[in-house]
């Protein structure tokens, strides 16, 4: 597979024009006659019943069900001792780091329950990175503690927070309870372990330095700081040295911790004792893994120099009586010393099922990719280790690819008898690999043969293909096949994200296939093979050699009774076969043997090899893709050369070439059932191509970025399209549209498959995601009538009740529909009645608003701040809030979602209206003025002026001042009122008096909003 678009930009036809066009595709063209319609589906294989099928709905919305998301990419993780609930068989919880959060992940079923960051620390702006770009609220470390309800986390920037951990049914809810403050470390914290008490917890960091910290209380404190010793303690030593791992000794009783460093020395400090510390220094290399066992009388160390140490432990007696009242010293004597001949990074003590017995059962994983089991007589008085049992070669990780990194055991019941509640010890190891998955291996008591149970996909890293399995039982699929950066191909349950793995590439897996009947899958990639593997046996069965570049596709033959061929009439090419493009671009055909063959072979250790029937040199540029026609009449491949090419499959010989595209073709499909083929490209378009004449009949255009993946819905009438934008696209064939645009991924979606039902939709991508989508177009069109249903009735009470006068129940209405304009008229009414009744504007409203609950609240308060904004609505609006803010109390509006912003966006309009209105008072009494000055007012109303002229504060009256006329505090030029530069230019408030200069009128007019 090519991993970017060819930039050439040399014409994609032969001739120096782009093929012409039709955009007159009829339905006889989309559907053909009925006819050829039944002959093409009994050539391939189709039941007999899917002919008569209705006309399929027209897709127009999805949703997503579920998605599997990234819960793992590396460093420590924690099981937790308690479970989920009582009815999940007793199955455990994880803690796993991922991109620098901690999430607490459902084990049965690897999905994410919960993360630790939350709003308090999952900040991603700039102003959260450091000078070196790093999240500086990323945890570096965390500690879980015994009895699962406390975790402690330390961030990139040295902060400990506190989380408590809830059960909540069938999942846990993780809370922030306190941030605890800096952790005193000078460099990033890199290890955290609680003591069994749960009273005390460990931190250890980079800077070589360990602090004990009591928990118990509000605030936790640190009781003991452990550097590496100084020259004169036992065994000498100097320098700041990294802390490697540290663990506590199991015992409530003793507080004893052991502390291992980068240059291989093991302190072990007794807190009650600070003189009391014993150095251990047999290791070369940093220590990884340490370990009391037998009750304290060994201890267990190993570690990067690839080896195992172990050490007895015999109590010495002090003689000071200080020293003896402080508790018990140790010494400790290394009697044996294993090579390993690996780096080991993860070690567990197996607790020994007979009480009494003196056995030692410990297991290692590392570098190498294998995890086993050693044991050691302890009774014995030269305690030996030896191994006991190691990981099926076909089962382990493998060196090549990164080895194991982490190691947990677990024990946990299971109901074997429901009616005596009788419960039976399962024993398990957790195991993670340098490519993030979580495997769990099963032990049994006879010999501890390690056996693998299921996967768990911490991070899928970028999903390059995948391929939806048919049920062999004729179900509804329930699996796809998976290729992601990584030489295994992935076999995922959509109902739990469960997985298992195919492991026989040597390099990364680039494309995956299914066959018809689902009995046979397909793989091949950059190590130029092809792998054939029986789906249930999960096991290959023939591998396809050939090829000299990577194999970037493949694809099985359609027909289901081409399967059952076997012998010398597959050999010739009568039975199912194969098809395979490489960057060496060729295309090759390969034959396989019947059903009944390839199904001897998974039950066995053999596999078949392929030879290749048919080769052709088939573009001049890496080939992206193949595809195989429903009746395996044609195969379909695309180039980076920007054509898409038609072969016979009986011969590969050359049918036609389809030029049009400017840039390479990723995908070609054909539909399954039209005569009609789609190929996707790097120039941003779909085209869909009759396989009559091979021409083109529809350009689909809307995607912002490459192509990648196309596939036919709808009975064919609909495509859906996937992009390097990171959107998938729903285009009706018919009209040329796009009908949705579904976004979920963050980057390239490299993969997309449908399910047989054409009803759910499964995508991967470049950014991890594996989402699964469903149809929900019915769902979607039910709601709507529902809701115009509904809408109806509403409408038709809310005009009953206006009817009535029933204003409070109107008003319940319109808030409920969220309608603001019938929400003001039945206001306005509100105020005009309570006006005309000679009350105050707000009685009314006062009543109903106390009646009001807080969504409305904030719901009325918004739509007065859209009313304020026009004068004729401010009143409405300006009384509504007034009776609201007497109604209600001012620390309750304060503390509702959003209401103290939309207030302060009300208050410069209600400034604004207050100045217009205050203008408009003043001059309201330039008329008496001017009847004043005619001697033209009664003497009542003479009076009333003169009151007002004393006593007004609010204006000033209008008088004249050097030939000009001054109102208000403004000044009147030749009979025009000259703008207020606040007034915000506002057309409703201008008054003329007198002849005009600039008009030239002899009329005097006052004009008033």
């Amino acid at each position: 597979m090519a991993s970017s678009d060819s930039e050439s930009s040399t014409s994609s036809s032969s001739s120096s024009e782009e093929p012409e066009e039709r955009n007159d595709l009829t339905s006889e063209e989309m559907s053909t006659s009925s006819s050829d319609d039944e002959a093409r589906k009994e050539e391939s294989g189709m039941p007999h019943d899917t002919q008569q099928q209705s006309a399929p709905t027209l897709s127009k919305s999805w949703s997503v069900r579920t998605a599997h998301t990234p819960i793992y990419t590396g460093g420590k993780i924690a099981l937790g001792k308690s479970r989920l609930s009582l009815d999940d068989n007793l199955v455990p919880f994880l803690l796993l780091p991922v991109n620098g959060d901690l999430v607490l992940v459902d084990a049965t079923r690897g999905i994410r329950l919960d993360s630790v960051r939350g709003e308090n620390a999952n900040d991603f702006n700039d102003d959260d990175d450091d000078d070196e770009g790093m999240d500086a609220d990323a945890v570096t470390a965390f500690g879980l503690a015994g009895n699962d309800k406390m975790i402690v986390t330390c961030s990139h920037n040295s902060i400990l927070r506190q989380y408590s951990l809830h059960n909540n049914g069938s999942s846990r809810l993780i809370q922030l309870q306190k941030t605890w403050g800096k952790s005193g470390h000078t460099l990033p914290v890199t290890a955290m372990e609680f003591h069994r008490s749960n009273i005390f917890l460990a931190t250890a960091s980079v800077d070589g330095s360990v602090r004990i910290w009591d928990v118990r209380g509000g605030t936790p404190f640190v009781t003991h700081s452990f550097r590496p010793l100084a020259a004169g303690y036992e065994g000498g030593g100097s320098g700041t040295l990294s802390v490697s791992a540290i663990q506590w000794k199991d015992d409530v009783s003793t507080l004893s911790i052991a502390i291992a460093r980068d240059d291989g020395s093991i302190a072990i400090h007794n807190l009650r004792n600070a003189d009391d510390v014993v150095v251990l220094r047999d290791h070369v290399a940093a220590v990884n893994c340490m370990n009391w066992v037998q009750g304290g009388s060994f201890f267990v160390s190993t570690g990067r120099d690839a080896v195992i140490n172990l050490w007895r432990v015999q109590e010495v007696k002090s003689k000071k009586k200080k020293q003896a009242d402080a508790g018990a010293s140790f010494a400790y004597e290394r009697v044996h010393t294993l090579p390993v001949y690996e780096q080991v990074e993860g070690m567990v003590i197996i607790p020994n099922s007979n009480p009494e017995g003196q056995d030692l059962l410990l297991a290692t994983a590392g570098e190498k990719g294998r995890i086993r089991l050693w044991k050691a007589d302890l009774s014995s008085s030269d305690p030996r280790l030896a191994l006991l049992s190691k990981q099926h070669e076909n089962s382990m990780f493998g060196e090549k690819r990164g080895g194991y990194t982490n190691l947990l055991y677990d024990a946990y019941g299971v109901l074997s008898d429901k009616s005596s509640h009788q419960f039976v010890t399962m024993q398990q190891l957790l195991a993670t690999d340098a490519e993030h998955n979580l495997l769990f291996l099963s032990m049994h008591k006879e010999d501890y043969p390690l056996e693998t149970q299921r996967t768990i996909v911490g991070h899928n890293d970028e999903i390059l293909d995948l391929k939806v399995i048919p049920s062999t039982s004729g179900d509804a699929p329930t699996r796809i096949i998976v290729a992601t950066n990584s030489a295994q191909a992935r076999i995922f349950d959509l109902n739990t994200f469960s997985c298992d793995v195919l492991d026989r590439h040597t390099a990364v897996v680039l494309c995956v296939d299914a066959s018809p009947c689902g009995q046979y899958l397909a793989t091949c990639g950059k190590d130029k093979q092809v792998r054939i593997w029986h789906t249930e046996r999960q096991k290959s069965v023939a591998i396809a050699t050939g090829h000299t570049e990577a194999v970037g596709a493949v694809a099985f033959s359609q027909k289901l009774g081409r399967y059952q061929v076997r012998g010398k009439a597959a050999d010739n090419g009568g039975g199912a076969f194969i098809v395979s493009v490489s960057a060496d671009k060729t295309l090759k055909r390969w034959n396989l043997p019947g059903s009944s063959d390839l199904n001897e072979l998974a039950f066995n250790e053999d596999e078949a090899t392929l030879h290749a029937f048919l080769s052709t040199r088939a573009h001049d540029k890496d080939i992206n893709t193949v595809s195989v026609a429903p009746n395996d009449s044609y195969i379909a491949t695309g180039s980076q050369d920007k054509t898409a090419k038609i072969w016979r499959s009986t011969d590969l010989s050359l049918v036609a070439t389809l030029k049009g595209h400017r840039r390479g073709v990723w995908e070609c499909q054909f539909s399954p059932y039209d005569r009609v083929i789609a190929t996707a490209s790097g120039d941003k378009t779909i085209k869909l191509w009759s396989l009559g004449d091979f021409s083109c009949v529809r350009t689909f255009q809307g995607h912002v970025a490459s192509v990648l993946r196309v596939r036919f819905l709808s009975g064919g009438l609909q495509l859906v399209s996937s992009g390097a934008d990171g959107l998938l696209k729903l285009w009706t064939i018919r009209t040329n549209e796009c009908e949705a645009t579904l976004s979920r991924h963050n980057d390239k979606v490299w993969a997309l498959d449908l399910l047989s039902n054409g009803k759910t939709l499964v995508s991967g991508g470049a950014d991890s995601n594996l989402v699964i989508w469903d149809d929900t177009t019915k769902d979607v069109i039910r709601a709507k009538m529902a809701e115009e249903k509904e809408a109806i009735l509403l409408d038709q009470k809310l005009a009953n009740h206006m009817r009535q006068n029933e204003f409070k129940e109107a008003l319940y209405i319109s808030l409920d529909r969220d309608k603001p304009h019938h929400a003001l008229r039945i206001l306005t009414t509100v105020i005009e009645q309570d006006l005309s009744k000679g009350n105050s504007c707000i009685n009314l409203l006062k009543g109903i608003v106390a009646e009001w609950n807080s969504e409305h609240l904030k719901r009325v308060i918004g739509y007065c701040r859209e009313w304020n904004t026009l004068a004729r609505n401010s009143l409405v609006a300006l009384t509504t809030l007034r009776a609201i803010v007497t109604i209600v109390r001012a620390d309750s509006l304060a503390a509702m979602d959003d209401v103290p912003e939309t207030l302060a966006g009300i208050q410069p309009y209600a400034e604004r209206h207050f100045d217009r209105v205050d203008r408009l008072f003043a001059n309201s009494y330039l008329l008496d003025f001017v009847l004043y000055s005619m001697g033209s007012v009664d003497d009542d109303k003479k009076d009333e002026y003169l009151v007002w002229e004393s006593s007004s504060r609010l204006v000033t009256p209008p008088k004249y001042t050097d030939g000009r006329m001054q109102i208000g505090g403004k000044t009147v030029i030749t009979g025009t009122l000259l703008a207020d530069p606040d007034d915000g230019g506002s057309d409703n408030d201008v008054v003329t008096i007198g002849e005009s200069s600039e008009s030239g009128s002899d009329d005097s007019s006052i004009e008033a909003d």
